[in-house]
């Protein structure tokens, strides 16, 4: 399980935080784009945001998508993050778990998102799983995460798990090889705001059958 001490800690400065502008902002907007030509009208959608942080995210999505029909939920490990996220948002749920004991959903989602949220996940591998298993038949796992493909991505990123949680960032090989089996890639987005950054990819996945 994770953590949630550090977590709980940032939740009253995380909106105003530096990588909000060069890296969590960036990559919403990235998952906006991505989610945007899948989206129809006429019918409803289901989408859970794990990890879900102050709920940025979805706030972000409900404005974007106000011709939709969509049901949202957030999750994350923090107490302190959820109570800022039910503090913005009255109508949607959020839930205090970690992702391997998360359950209380009665139907599978259309769309999960893991935004900068996988990394920190001790089992990776079930971590996977579960997201697989919360999804129904063929929906999409929107994965963003920094990306250790280089000696400067891991050097950029040691200085960063000086002010969070123990993490780990697999690079896009990994990724790919984790997910084999259980998920097949739409699309691989590289999101560089800035030079300094390290490797930021947004992973698009589709969910392959039942495990």
């Amino acid at each position: 399980m994770l953590k949630s001490t550090i977590w709980d800690f940032w939740a009253d400065k995380y909106d105003r935080l530096w990588v909000q502008k060069y890296s969590l902002g960036p990559s919403r907007r990235e998952i906006i784009k991505a989610i945007a030509p899948i989206l129809s009208t006429g019918r409803s959608y289901r989408l859970l945001d794990m990890g879900c942080g102050t709920g940025q995210m979805i706030g972000e999505l409900q404005a974007a998508f106000r011709e939709f029909d969509i049901e949202y939920s957030g999750v994350d490990i923090s107490s302190k993050m959820i109570e800022k996220c039910r503090e913005k948002d009255i109508k949607s749920p959020y839930f205090v778990s970690d992702i391997c004991d998360f359950a209380e959903t009665y139907e599978a989602y259309d769309f999960i998102i893991c935004s900068h949220s996988y990394p920190y996940y001790g089992d990776k591998p079930g971590a996977l799983r579960k997201l697989n298993d919360l999804l129904k038949k063929d929906g999409r796992l929107f994965l963003v995460q920094a990306s250790a493909n280089s000696v400067y991505d891991r050097i950029i990123m040691c200085f960063v798990k000086f002010t969070t949680s123990k993490a780990q960032y697999p690079s896009v090989k990994d990724i790919l090889r984790l997910t084999s089996g259980i998920f097949s890639p739409d699309a691989i987005i590289r999101i560089k705001e800035r030079f300094f950054m390290p490797t930021i990819c947004l992973f698009v996945l589709k969910k392959e059958g039942d495990q």
